[in-house]
C-alpha cells in the first residue's frame, strides 16, 4: 500500500483558513441555538486542503443526554466559548445517536435529535458522521411507522417483555406471534419498539432521512494513527463476509475498502432519493451488506454483528452466525492486516460475549468504559485495554464504544488520529 501524502488529507472546515507558520485564525460564527440547528449539505469540493496543526478526534457512540456529551467533549478540549467546536478540531462520530434509557425514552428520543442536531450544525468536513445501526433502523425497520403506532407497539411490547421475566422466553415469543406482529407487521420484533428502538420518534426520522440526502452520514471512512498506520472506521467493524459481498476479499488498504462502502451507500440513496423527496417512506437497502430485521427476525450484517466468541456458555450459534444476516462475527474472520476503529459494543458487552479464553487480566477487571483492542492474530485471539502495539500480519479492531452513559465524562477516552484521509469516494 502506498504511503500517505499530504494531498490525501480530508479537507477542513471553510470556516477555518489554512495555517502558515505557526498562526492561523478562524473565522468566528454566531452561538448557536442548539434546538433550533439545521443540517447544512456536504461539500463535494475535489479542492482538498491540509491543516497541519488540526486535531482530529473520534468518539464512540454517543448514546447520552446532550449535556455529558458536551461535558465530554469540552474536558477533551473540543469545544470553544461559545458552544461549537473548537478551531482546529475535527471530530468523527462512529454512528448511533439514538436509544439509551428505556426508564424515559421519550427524553432520550429528544437528546438524541439534540446530540445529531449539533453535531450537524457544524461544516461537514469538521464533523464526519458514520452510521449506526440505531441511525439506519429510522428509515429501515421503523420507516413505515408513525409515532402513535409505534406508542401502541411499546405498550404491547414492554407487557410481552414482563410475561418473558415472568414466564419465560417460550411464552413471550407465543405472545409476540398471536398478539404483536398481527398489530405491527411492520416493526420486526417487539423488542425492536420495547428496548432497542424505544425512543424512536418520526421527527428522528426526518433528521436521518435530511442528512442523508444531504451526503453527510458515512458508512466507512479511511485514517491515520498517530503512528502512520492506516486505518478504516466504520461503526461496526468490516470481516471477510463485508469484503467478499464488496467483490475485494483479498483488499486492505482502508481508502478502497471506504470508497467502496461509500459508494455502496450513495447508491442506496439515489434509490430511494425521488421518494423520500415526495414524502413516500420507501425504506432504505443495504442488503447483502447489511440486512433489516423483517416480522419475527431481527436484522443482521455491517451495522448489527458484534464480536463473540461461538463456544461460549449460552452462545446460540445458529441464529448469531447465520451467514445471510449474523448478529455475531468470530474474531479470526477479521481481515488479517487491516486495522480498524469501530464503535457499537462497549466493553460490559465483549466481556459477555468474548467468553472467558480471549480476555486479558486487566480487561476482566474493568466493569465499564475504555478503549479497547480485539486481536486476531493467526489463531490466537486476544482482548485488552488499551491500543496494543502494532503486530504485523494481525488483525487489530480498536473498539471505543467508552459507553458514554456509564461512565464518568473525566474518564471517558476519545481516539486521536493524525488525520482522516481521501477515500476515493470523490475522486
Amino acid at each position: 500500500m502506498a504511503p500517505l501524502t499530504s494531498t490525501d488529507a480530508m479537507e477542513l472546515p471553510e470556516q477555518i483558513e489554512p495555517r502558515h507558520a505557526v498562526r492561523g485564525r478562524v473565522r468566528r460564527r454566531a452561538p448557536v441555538d442548539y434546538d433550533d440547528c439545521r443540517v447544512r449539505a456536504a461539500d463535494r469540493s475535489l479542492q482538498h486542503t491540509v491543516m497541519p496543526q488540526a486535531r482530529t478526534l473520534v468518539m464512540g457512540d454517543p448514546q447520552a443526554p446532550f449535556a455529558r456529551v458536551m461535558e465530554v467533549l469540552e474536558r477533551h478540549g473540543a469545544v470553544d466559548g461559545e458552544g461549537q467546536l473548537a478551531a482546529g478540531v475535527v471530530l468523527v462520530s462512529i454512528g448511533d445517536h439514538f436509544d439509551y434509557d428505556l426508564a424515559d425514552p421519550v427524553t432520550a428520543g429528544q437528546e438524541g435529535l439534540r446530540v445529531l442536531r449539533w453535531l450537524a450544525s457544524h461544516d461537514a468536513a469538521q464533523v464526519q458522521l458514520v452510521f449506526g445501526n440505531h441511525d439506519a433502523a429510522r428509515v429501515m425497520e421503523l420507516s413505515a411507522v408513525d409515532d402513535a403506532q409505534f406508542a401502541r407497539a411499546g405498550e404491547l411490547a414492554r407487557s410481552i417483555a414482563d410475561t418473558a421475566q415472568r414466564d419465560g422466553w417460550v411464552a413471550a415469543s407465543r405472545r409476540e406471534r398471536a398478539e404483536f406482529l398481527p398489530r405491527f407487521p411492520e416493526i420486526p420484533t417487539y423488542g425492536l419498539a420495547g428496548r432497542d428502538y424505544a425512543s424512536f420518534c418520526v421527527e428522528q426520522r426526518q433528521l436521518v432521512i435530511e442528512l442523508l440526502l444531504a451526503g453527510r452520514f458515512h458508512l466507512a471512512l479511511a485514517g491515520e494513527l498517530l503512528d502512520g498506520r492506516a486505518v478504516l472506521l466504520t461503526h461496526a467493524g468490516v470481516t471477510a463476509r463485508e469484503l467478499a459481498l464488496l467483490g475485494m476479499p483479498d483488499e486492505r488498504d482502508p481508502r478502497r475498502i471506504a470508497a467502496r462502502l461509500e459508494a455502496r451507500l450513495h447508491d442506496a440513496v439515489e434509490r430511494v432519493r425521488a421518494d423520500w423527496q415526495r414524502g413516500v417512506m420507501t425504506p432504505l437497502s443495504l442488503e447483502p451488506l447489511h440486512v433489516a430485521g423483517r416480522a419475527g427476525e431481527e436484522g443482521g450484517g455491517l451495522l448489527y454483528h458484534r464480536p463473540a466468541c461461538p463456544e461460549r456458555r449460552g452462545a446460540d450459534r445458529r441464529w448469531e452466525f447465520e451467514p445471510t444476516r449474523p448478529r455475531r462475527f468470530e474474531p479470526r474472520t477479521l481481515p488479517p492486516g487491516l486495522l480498524q476503529v469501530a464503535g457499537h459494543t462497549g466493553h460490559h458487552k465483549c466481556m459477555a460475549e468474548l467468553g472467558d479464553a480471549w480476555p486479558t487480566n486487566a480487561a476482566r477487571h474493568r466493569a465499564h468504559g475504555g478503549i479497547r483492542t480485539l486481536r486476531a492474530h493467526g489463531d490466537r485471539v486476544i482482548y485488552d485495554l488499551g491500543i496494543l502495539p502494532a503486530a504485523p500480519g494481525a488483525a487489530d479492531l480498536y473498539l471505543i464504544d467508552s459507553e458514554m452513559r456509564s461512565v464518568p465524562a473525566a474518564e471517558y477516552e476519545l481516539l486521536e488520529l493524525a488525520r482522516l484521509v481521501k477515500s476515493g469516494i470523490w475522486t
